[in-house]
Order: C-alpha cells, then sequence, then structure tokens
C-alpha cells in the first residue's frame, strides 16, 4: 500500500509541473488554457487524495466534484475546439451537475448514517459496499451519468467525421484528437465500472493511476500552436478542404496586394469583405485556408514587410520611424514594434541605424 500511495503522490507532482508549464507556456486563448489547468490540477489533487487516508465520507465528495470537474471541463475543450453549436448541451450537464452535487452535500452533511470520522484507505473505498446512497440520489446519478456519456458519444462521433473529411483544422490536431477520443472512451467506461461494479483493488490501482497518468500527458504533450494561438479557435466543420469560396485568389490578391489595401489605417475584415461582396465569415475562411492565419496577422505581416521595403527606397530616407509605419499603415510607432518583432524580430530603429550607416 506504501508504493502506490508513492506513486499516486508522484503524478500529483508531475501535475504541478504540468501545471507550471501551462502557465509559462500557454498564451491564449484564456478560455482554453483554464480548462487545461482545470484537467491537470483536479487530476492532481484526485491523485493526491489517493494517497492520502481520510475521513471517506468526504473524500468520496471530493472525489465526486473533481472527478465531475474533469469530465465537465474535457466537455468543454471538446465544444470550443471541435462543436461551438454543441455549448448548450454543455451548458445544460453543468447546471444537471451543480445540482447533483448540492443534493450530494446535503445528504452527506445531514445523513445519520455518514460514515464521518472513519478513516481508511481512498483507493480502497470503491469495494466498500457499507458507504451506500439512497434511491433518489442514485437515479440521479445515473441520469447524469447517461447525459455525460451521451454527450461523449456524439462529440467523439463528430470529431471522427471531422478527420474522415479531412478538416484543414483538425490536420493540425488530428495525433491529439485521437488521444482525446481515445482518453475519454476509456476513462468514461473505466469509471463506470468503478462506480457501479465491485472490483478487485488491483484493478482499481490500474485503471485509476492509468487514466491520471494519461490526463497529465495529455495537457503537458498539446500541440505546440495552441500556445501561442491567437487564432478564433471555434473553427467547426467549415474548413473541409476542397470547399468552394465564394471568392477568387485572383480578386482576392488584386484588392489586398495590387491595391494595397492593408496599408490602409481604417483595413478590417469587414471592410474587406464589403469590398469584395462576400460575407466576412466566407472571407475569414478563405483567408485562414490559404494563408494559415487570421486577418489581423495577415494585414501586420504585409505592413511589416511593407515597412522594410520603403526604408529601402530614397523617397523616405528622411522619414521618422512614426512616419514610416503610418506609411505602412499602423497608426503610431508603437503599434509597429509587437509585430515587427513578431514577423521580422529585432527591432525597427536597429535595422533603419544599418541601413543607414
Amino acid at each position: 500500500m506504501e508504493l502506490v500511495s508513492k506513486l499516486y503522490f508522484s503524478i500529483f507532482v508531475f501535475s504541478l509541473i504540468v501545471f507550471l508549464d501551462l502557465l509559462i507556456k500557454f498564451k491564449r486563448p484564456i478560455i482554453i488554457k483554464v480548462l487545461l489547468a482545470l484537467i491537470t490540477l483536479c487530476s492532481g489533487i484526485l491523485s493526491l487524495l489517493q494517497s492520502l487516508s481520510i475521513d471517506i465520507t468526504w473524500f468520496f465528495y471530493a472525489s465526486s466534484i473533481l472527478k465531475g470537474t474533469i469530465s465537465l471541463s474535457i466537455i468543454y475543450l471538446f465544444t470550443i475546439l471541435y462543436l461551438p453549436e454543441f455549448k448548450r448541451w454543455a451548458n445544460l450537464s453543468l447546471i444537471i451537475y451543480i445540482i447533483y452535487e448540492f443534493v450530494l452535500y446535503h445528504f452527506l452533511y445531514n445523513s445519520p448514517n455518514s460514515l464521518a470520522h472513519n478513516k481508511i484507505e481512498p483507493f480502497l473505498m470503491v469495494i466498500i459496499t457499507k458507504f451506500q446512497l439512497p434511491l433518489y440520489l442514485n437515479l440521479f446519478r445515473i441520469g447524469m451519468t447517461i447525459i455525460i456519456l451521451g454527450n461523449v458519444i456524439y462529440l467523439c462521433y463528430t470529431i471522427l467525421i471531422n478527420q474522415i473529411n479531412q478538416n484543414i483544422y483538425f490536420d493540425k490536431i488530428k495525433r491529439w484528437t485521437k488521444t482525446l477520443v481515445f482518453y475519454w472512451v476509456f476513462i468514461t467506461i473505466a469509471f463506470l465500472f468503478l462506480h457501479f461494479f465491485e472490483l478487485p483493488a488491483f484493478l482499481f490501482y490500474m485503471l485509476s493511476f492509468s487514466s491520471f497518468i494519461v490526463l497529465q500527458m495529455f495537457v503537458f504533450y498539446r500541440p505546440t500552436f495552441l500556445n501561442r494561438s491567437s487564432l478564433k479557435i471555434s473553427l467547426g466543420k467549415s474548413f473541409n478542404k476542397g470547399e468552394n469560396y465564394a471568392i477568387s485568389q485572383l480578386e482576392f490578391i488584386n484588392e489586398f496586394y495590387t491595391k494595397l489595401y492593408f496599408v490602409r489605417q481604417d483595413a478590417s475584415l469587414e471592410n474587406l469583405a464589403a469590398i469584395l461582396k462576400i460575407s466576412s465569415n466566407d472571407l475569414y475562411k478563405f483567408i485562414y485556408y490559404k494563408y494559415s492565419m487570421t486577418f489581423n496577422d495577415l494585414v501586420n505581416k504585409n505592413r511589416v514587410d511593407y515597412f522594410i521595403d520603403i526604408i529601402h527606397n530614397a523617397k523616405y530616407v528622411n522619414y521618422t520611424i512614426d512616419a514610416l509605419a503610418k506609411e505602412a499603415g499602423f497608426s503610431s510607432r508603437q503599434h509597429l514594434y509587437k509585430p515587427f518583432k513578431k514577423f521580422h524580430g529585432g527591432n525597427p530603429s536597429d535595422i533603419m541605424d544599418a541601413i543607414n550607416g
């Protein structure tokens, strides 16, 4: 038992390492960062509780909250990454879960049969038969499990269908997606057995320990581009390869590049879409598919390239950095620095000093 406790504690330590890695490396979007952090911390704390000898009643309640939070965090993660229109069902699952935890807490706090103050190794709790919930709570828990399981099946099916369709967004996270689907199916089946069937202790150790490891690995080995993504993540099913766009590339090049649309200070996705007579959503999809970046990134990248071009032009030799930045479409030199560092590196004044000798 001491070895098992140490193994669970080691997962808790690893979860802290993963959490710090997430805090340092993951920039945006914040909602994805929060969900990954919840998955990491809740599974880590659950591992820590598994390694301690604590009150069995409140271990039961704490583990219920932590497992529920992990499940709902994964549901919301799937929803945001793959199927934003599923959000109302995710919200419904959250409401049902909150109600269940409130009712469960009320029962445990007021139950005369509570096992409070009885200490036991938590990883043996699943094979204890004394701890019984009333019929209404068991039915509530079964209903909640069916709803969450239904969400799991539908989301997994949708994700796999998108992979078959060679969705260009999923191409970037295909392996991670398959890991997500495999883990979710595995953990759902595993904990269904743990909740409703009596299993030998060694099977519980194997299932719970491996599930915690997979969770931490899943967060730790997330796709690198997610760490720095400023893209709108919720691309859904609208990026299938071979899709016919409402605009030709020639039309876009003529307006955006030939007419130097990107240097206009009023440049915006909506404005350019109006000029090209298409919807802003169609234009967003076209730009992402053709250039693998957002409209704002495409504009700023070309403004930086244009800035570098004009500082080599004798016509602009006496221009200040501020004046050159405005010529390139930036509202001021301050708004030039961050895109310049992102798409070129270094400082604009350094390159100007090098050119002017």
